[in-house]
């Protein structure tokens, strides 16, 4: 498996972060990638409009986005400024609301109208753990954890 490198942009083009990840495979709801560094799983969905990141503990942080493309050796997003997070004991926050309303305005109105409503879809999805917000993370957890614990091996 070779490491690709993910970019998590602004709505202007330029890149706010960028790490590496191991491509993991694939499933009805995307791509996903370990990220040994932030000790969990990285699901670029195919059609969704976010980006979730999944930890053994059972939290989750979820970027809404636009523009997600899965492409070796980079795979990119756009980062539309709000997020939801769910706790490990299961509290879940929206985020960011007031770094969207002061950006708004130099967003295209389409990528404002997807934000809100995608924000409030995730938040309600991750909320009632439907999936992928559900057991589906911990068999890409599993996963994972072996690649890492294989790629151990093979270099001890």
């Amino acid at each position: 498996m070779v490491p690709v490198r993910v970019e998590k942009r602004k709505p202007c083009g330029r890149v706010r972060a960028a790490w590496g990840a191991t491509p993991l495979g694939s499933d009805v709801w995307g791509d996903w990638f370990s990220v040994p560094e932030d000790g969990g799983v990285l699901l670029m969905p195919v059609a969704d409009p976010w980006v979730a990141w999944f930890r053994a503990d059972g939290s989750v942080r979820v970027d809404i986005a636009t523009q997600v493309l899965v492409a070796a050796p980079v795979s990119s997003f756009v980062d539309l400024d709000v997020d939801v997070e769910r706790d490990p004991d299961g509290t879940v926050r929206m985020l960011d609301a007031d770094d969207l309303l002061d950006r708004a305005p130099g967003y295209p109105r389409a990528w404002v109208e997807l934000a809100w409503a995608a924000w409030h879809d995730v938040e309600q999805d991750v909320t009632l753990r439907a999936e992928p917000f559900g057991t589906v993370p911990a068999l890409w957890l599993r996963r994972a954890a072996r690649t890492v614990h294989h790629l151990g091996a093979i270099s001890a």
